[in-house]
């Protein structure tokens, strides 16, 4: 598909974005949420944008409020209760030409045609994501509400084929945008002043970056394994960095980290700040010596590609997307201790090999743009003004 560079400005569309993920803590849904809208606005002035939450509309936000004051005490059925009933019922009022929601979720009546973003199908995919009741109701739903949408969105061809697979939607109804790393991601002006700036932040050393998420598939134990295997090998001590916190109390999903650190030996040197300020992920990033994503599935794997923006040498689990988008600007292993062990070895001792990767990441991450994204979206937008169909 091209990127319908050629798309007129002057073909007007009203669209409803669920903007909800804005209001909640940092999640790679609210950051795509927000440079999509920024760059939806950028790319066609003539699209009438509404960003629809549960207050949506001052006027009507009493009205719109009392279904969910019974659901205050449980996120869990406040965030179904949205998905199924209230973006639909928000939408309805925007009266748009087309409702955009941008997670796998889709309203049980919308009373307007809609896209969804899938950006992945990891709940379908890994047993320990669906293992409480809710999780598998609201599932239950959306596998069968999402095929009700004119096209799908995702970022990745991976996510497609698991896509096409799992929900059983067709390849012809699912349109490939990848995301991309915001300007703000690059390398530091100053890099001695960044490295000055994450010294408060519990920072001695050179060090070893990851962030994005502490949940299973992160696979972060293993990342601990390998960096303890690593460590009497460097040339120079170092720190790994960790940052992020975990979502929910639940230790299937979210294995606390501590007692692996423990275990192995490594109090003192991992550093696990909890969550940062997204200041302050930017300066570990652009600081850090490498960044290391053992992940065994991403739909895009977004901090890879923040990582290379920022000039990192970078080291990804060679796993769904992880190729996709780091391609040959990174190092791709197998996600197990000796092979993350000897690829972190091998490039903390290797300045030339670090500054090539690290030029090559850059080069690999400009070609991702919010601008592209946008575009392909908005031709996204104008398919479904001429289908006619659910998936």
């Amino acid at each position: 598909m091209s990127d319908a560079g050629n798309r007129p400005s002057s073909a007007s569309l009203r669209v409803a974005l669920d903007a909800s993920f804005l209001a909640l803590p940092p999640s790679g849904t609210a950051t795509y949420v927000r440079a999509l809208a920024d760059a939806l606005r950028a790319a066609d002035r003539a699209l009438e944008l509404t960003l629809l939450d549960p207050h949506w509309s001052d006027a009507r936000q009493e009205e719109h409020r009392r279904p969910w004051q019974g659901l205050a005490r449980d996120p869990r059925l406040r965030r179904f209760a949205w998905d199924s009933i209230g973006v639909g019922r928000a939408a309805r009022r925007a009266r748009p030409d087309l409702l955009h929601v941008p997670h796998l979720a889709a309203p049980l009546r919308a009373g307007v045609p809609f896209v969804v973003t899938v950006h992945d199908v990891i709940p379908l995919l890994l047993p320990e994501y669906r293992a409480s009741w809710p999780m598998r109701v609201n599932l239950a739903v959306m596998r069968r509400t999402v095929r009700r949408a004119r096209l799908v969105l995702t970022p990745s061809h991976t996510a497609a084929a698991d896509i096409e697979r799992v929900l059983g939607i067709p390849r012809a109804c699912i349109r490939i945008t990848p995301e991309a790393a915001g300007p703000e991601f690059a390398p530091a002006p100053d890099r001695c002043a960044i490295l000055a700036s994450v010294r408060r932040l519990g920072v001695r050393e050179r060090y070893i970056f990851n962030v994005g998420g502490l949940d299973a598939r992160k696979n972060l134990p293993v990342l601990l394994e390998a960096f303890a295997r690593a460590l009497p090998r460097l040339q120079e001590p170092a720190q790994l960095v960790i940052a992020g916190a975990p979502h929910s109390a639940n230790p299937t999903v979210f294995p606390p980290l501590s007692p692996v650190v423990e275990r192995l030996g490594l109090t003192g040197k991992v550093l696990l700040p909890g969550r940062v300020s997204e200041a302050d992920k930017l300066a570990l990033y652009q600081a850090a010596d490498l960044y290391v994503t053992p992940s065994l599935y991403e739909g895009f794997g977004l901090t890879a590609l923040e990582a290379m923006a920022c000039g990192v040498p970078t080291i990804a689990a060679n796993r769904a997307s992880l190729p996709e988008v780091v391609g040959d600007a990174g190092l791709l292993v197998e996600p197990e201790p000796d092979a993350l062990a000897a690829a972190m070895v091998s490039l903390l001792a290797d300045p030339a090999r670090r500054a090539d990767l690290a030029a090559r990441g850059i080069a690999r991450a400009s070609t991702f743009t919010w601008e592209r994204t946008a575009r392909l979206t908005l031709a996204a937008y104008d398919e479904c003004r001429v289908l006619s169909t659910e998936c």
